[in-house]
């Protein structure tokens, strides 16, 4: 058989690089979020808001499991990936901000430590997509 040389792709830039980290970061702060959530909800008044929690936190650790593939993707410089990524990360951070919000205004309280976990989380969201549509970073995704 003939010699084939690995194909190799370049470098991802430093832009993209640190949006790649700041997303596995969404990653690890959503699973401390999910945590809180099971801890809270197992002391849930009803069986039925203790599987609703569940279930809640169970599709959150899917969601989870999707932003890490898609992250592994934008760095080695799909577009659909930075696509797919702004695009969820971006409905995702606003509904957390805006659920805080509505939360806060209906007397509602989450716990001061879930609140701080959840705006974490769409700060670092913000962050991530910022990083990602820099122009070196788009320069990458050419």
């Amino acid at each position: 058989m003939p010699y084939r040389a690995p194909v190799t792709t370049p470098a991802a830039p430093v832009p993209v690089e640190r949006s790649f980290r700041l997303w596995i970061a969404v990653v690890v702060v959503g699973l401390v979020g999910s945590a809180l959530s099971l801890a809270t909800t197992t002391a849930a008044p009803t069986p039925g808001a203790a599987v609703g929690g569940f279930v809640g936190a169970l599709i959150g650790v899917l969601f989870l499991g999707a932003i890490v593939f898609c992250a592994l993707r934008l760095r080695r410089g799909e577009s659909w990936a930075r696509l797919t990524l702004a695009v969820l990360g971006g409905i995702s951070a606003v509904f957390t901000v805006l659920g805080v919000l509505l939360t806060a205004g209906l007397g509602v309280s989450l716990g001061l430590l879930s609140t701080i976990v959840s705006l974490l989380q769409a700060a670092l969201i913000v962050a991530a997509i910022l990083f990602s549509f820099q122009a070196p970073a788009d320069a990458y995704f050419r």
